[in-house]
């Protein structure tokens, strides 16, 4: 793991932990509210692209299975969290290229979104 960041548009900026691939993403700033579900989530076409958000305290807590994915590959360009749950999860976000983040106030940043509108970040 090493020290990283989210950077928005706007000049607002999120320190995180990076805990996946290496490297840096682009896209839009977008979230979600659902409790479960993550991987889901980032193998949903509709997601491609985008940064994700998630807004649960913990992503990645009851691991990954194949029977869960919504196509066969994931299709966000990184993940952003307030806390990995998991190595498991890690491990296979960085097996697909996928950058995550963790300890990102992600309060902070779905309201910064949601008032100021889609935002490159």
């Amino acid at each position: 793991m090493s020290s990283g960041y989210l950077a928005l548009e706007d000049g607002t900026v999120f320190p995180a932990r990076s805990v996946a691939a290496p490297g840096v993403a682009f896209g839009e700033a977008v979230f979600t509210t659902a409790m479960t579900g993550y991987q889901e989530t980032v193998t949903d076409p509709s997601f491609a692209g985008q940064l994700v958000t998630f807004t649960a305290p913990m992503i990645g807590n009851y691991g990954v299975d194949d029977a869960r994915l919504e196509s066969p590959q994931p299709w966000v360009k990184a993940v952003v969290m307030r806390r990995c749950g998991g190595a498991e999860w890690a491990r296979w976000l960085s097996s697909h290229g996928i950058v995550a983040l963790e300890d990102v106030d992600t309060r902070k940043l779905v309201l910064r979104i949601r008032a100021a509108g889609a935002m490159r970040a």
